[in-house]
């Protein structure tokens, strides 16, 4: 038993680390920012807004360095993005810190957030993966995607004991530390080649790549579900409330959908092996379609903790699968020569149609007075998504594209 845990550690210890570094990245980039903001408020009187501020221009900026990155790991590999990536984003986190205004604290957030996420988010750890498990693709990505998991389950947590410990200052520092512990062993360690080289490739050949109806169709989809899972993330626990939950039992249900991701990451290589990467998908797509639905239904008020139970449920299990089921899909999609460089673009695309996603289900809720609207618009989104998948299906069909399916069961190197 023993020697076969250690065979198993020795063959996915790059997965390992890269997950490790997916939970500090994520849980202080990301996850901390939502602890720690009514804190600060409250003892610098820095308003709210001008806080939030500092996540949202965070996350804007970090398009711009997935996309940057990602073109530096195609044609350089991994090693010239963790690691500058990592020291300046701890630098910048730690100025935040320090900070003796509102301005000085956003500009240094932002500028931290993006440099974490802009290249120790999965737009870099999925690809680097892809490169390394090329055969194993789908078991490298979910040992990734199910420490991803856990980050907001540990660092929510840990985040408010910090700050009742320490004061936000001292949190944000800890913090910081524990992101470096987790992040540098894979930043140090773990490193993806670049892209393979192609004799005789034209230069041009991205913009070739972009052109290719299948990279667009995929890209489409890919920003249709970002603009209906935002919408659903930031406003989940408002529509139940206006179910009639009460808000510790709102929240309790979204809790528990974060929950039910992990156990959906648990099922991707059976459902995989029983149907194949785009059947997964759409079956996916159509679950988070029939828990909007569900949601939908409990505006209504009747049966609605059922209703919502079944949103938590099903929604996260396929919320949770889609991380991974993506970055195979992109892997296979794109290909090798600029699997970094697009998985970028799509970073940055699903950014914006995230905050788009957002801001318009919110700008409803106010215009109609409920979150029917709202819902049942995302209900569209997620079936054009599904619609986008079926084209891109029968067209790939035509050309002659296999379905993919697991690598078989590898026993671990030695």
């Amino acid at each position: 038993m023993a020697q076969r845990t250690r065979g198993w550690l020795v063959a996915w210890w790059p997965a390992i680390l890269l997950g490790l570094a997916t939970i500090g990245a994520y849980g202080t980039a990301y996850y901390a920012i939502g602890v720690l903001i009514p804190v600060i408020a409250a003892d610098t009187g820095w308003g709210t807004g001008a806080l939030s501020g500092g996540f949202a221009i965070g996350t804007i900026i970090s398009g711009g360095v997935s996309l940057t990155s990602g073109r530096l790991f195609d044609r350089r590999g991994s090693r010239l993005v963790l690691l500058p990536g990592l020291a300046v984003g701890a630098c910048a986190l730690l100025a935040a810190s320090w900070a003796e205004s509102s301005l000085q604290f956003v500009v240094a957030w932002a500028l931290g957030a993006a440099a974490i996420g802009g290249t120790s988010y999965y737009n870099i750890t999925m690809p680097m993966l892809s490169r390394l498990y090329s055969d194993r693709r789908a078991t490298a990505l979910s040992i990734l995607t199910l420490f991803g998991a856990v980050a907001s389950t540990i660092f929510y947590p840990l985040t408010g004991f910090m700050t009742e410990e320490w004061g936000w200052r001292g949190a944000l520092r800890g913090l910081v530390v524990v992101m470096v512990l987790l992040m540098l062993p894979a930043a140090a360690r773990v490193s993806a080649p670049p892209a393979r080289a192609v004799a005789g490739a034209a230069r041009s050949s991205l913009r070739e790549a972009l052109a290719d109806p299948a990279v667009t169709r995929a890209l489409l989809m890919f920003m249709l579900m970002a603009v209906g899972s935002s919408a659903l993330l930031l406003h989940q626990v408002a529509a139940m409330q206006a179910a009639g939950l009460t808000l510790a039992l709102a929240s309790g249900m979204a809790g528990a959908r974060g929950l039910f991701q992990l156990f959906g990451r648990l099922m991707l290589a059976p459902l995989i092996a029983r149907f194949g990467l785009p059947r997964t998908i759409g079956i996916c797509y159509v679950a988070a379609a029939t828990s909007s639905v569900a949601l939908l239904a409990a505006q209504g008020g009747v049966s609605a903790l059922v209703l919502v139970a079944y949103f938590s449920a099903i929604g996260g299990m396929s919320l949770g699968l889609l991380s991974p089921l993506n970055g195979l899909f992109q892997a296979e999609v794109y290909g090798d020569r600029h699997l970094g460089t697009l998985t970028g673009l799509a970073t940055v695309l699903g950014s914006f149609s995230s905050a788009i996603g957002a801001w318009l289900a919110g700008v409803m809720a106010d215009q109609t007075g409920s979150y029917s609207v709202s819902i049942a618009a995302v209900i569209l989104l997620q079936v054009l998504a599904f619609g986008v998948l079926a084209w891109q299906q029968q067209a790939m069909g035509r050309r002659g594209g296999a379905d993919v399916r697991p690598e078989p069961e590898v026993t671990p190197a030695s």
